[in-house]
């Protein structure tokens, strides 16, 4: 079942990249969306372009690392629009280091925004729309969920547990007519890479260098992402690599760590080569 004419909508993280553009992609359905993130100027620019693009937009200042935020943001929700259709646990940040490299202050923010704000979402929202009956829970994991790649352990941890979250919650809302959807897409055009931290600038320029060649922008994804809501599909890996990627780890982990080893080397010296 595809979401309703004019669909209820809380969008976290909604300042830019994907959560923005999937404001900017409900706003073509009419959709009415609660527009939160933490930094509200960039959240009112995103509301700004809902209502211009044929939406109704109410922006909510949201810190997802705090549950009494994220339970303040469900009331206001609750509130303006009389429930939530659709819920998008998309705020995240990414950061990058080798496992003692990176410092534990900085594996517990990846932790408190990627995983404990998705957890907080789905552990506020879920008995809400288990009371209305109905509704869906998006949540935005990476094909780092899927597929673990070196000095990215902060952030493939906190994205693996959305995967395993988002699958517990697929079969336990399933009976009350609740769909959960974890997307996890790979490198797409957006400012996430710049906006990190890295225990080196090695690491800083591969990422920058990875997401700034991507050849996808956010608008396709936040197309894609709701057309597997829509579907009620429980993964959506719309990039290909990241599909291949998956299916060899599962049909052969050996060769898949063997050919992660590989790439990073071949990364690297290109790096090394580029000066």
């Amino acid at each position: 079942m595809s979401l309703p004419s004019q669909p209820r909508v809380v969008v976290t993280g909604a300042g830019s990249g994907l959560g923005r553009a999937l404001c900017e992609e409900l706003a073509r359905r009419k959709a009415r969306v609660v527009v939160s993130d933490v930094d509200t100027t960039s959240a009112e620019e995103t509301a700004l372009r809902v209502t211009q693009g044929g939406g109704e937009a109410h922006v909510v200042s949201c810190d997802v690392t705090d549950v009494a935020q994220v339970e303040a943001l469900a009331d206001t929700a609750t509130r303006v629009f009389g429930g939530v259709d659709l819920l998008v646990n998309n705020a995240g940040v990414v950061s990058a280091g080798a496992v003692g490299a990176l410092p534990l202050a900085e594996w517990k923010r990846v932790l408190d925004i990627n995983l404990w704000g998705v957890i907080y979402g789905c552990h506020v929202f879920a008995p809400r729309m288990r009371l209305q009956g109905s509704g869906h829970i998006l949540n935005i994991a990476s094909s780092a969920g899927l597929v673990y790649v070196p000095d990215l352990a902060a952030y493939n941890v906190s994205k693996a547990g959305v995967v395993a979250l988002s699958e517990t919650l697929h079969v336990e809302l399933k009976a009350a007519g609740i769909g959960v959807t974890v997307a996890c897409p790979s490198f797409f055009r957006t400012n996430i890479a710049n906006m990190g931290r890295y225990a080196d600038e090695t690491l800083r320029t591969l990422a920058v260098q990875m997401v700034g060649s991507a050849r996808i922008g956010p608008d396709v994804i936040a197309r894609k992402l709701l057309s597997a809501v829509d579907a009620r599909s429980l993964y959506s890996v719309p990039m290909a690599d990241a599909r291949w990627g998956w299916r060899l780890r599962r049909m052969s982990p050996g060769l898949f760590l063997r050919t992660v080893a590989a790439l990073d080397r071949t990364a690297r010296a290109w790096l090394l080569r580029r000066g």
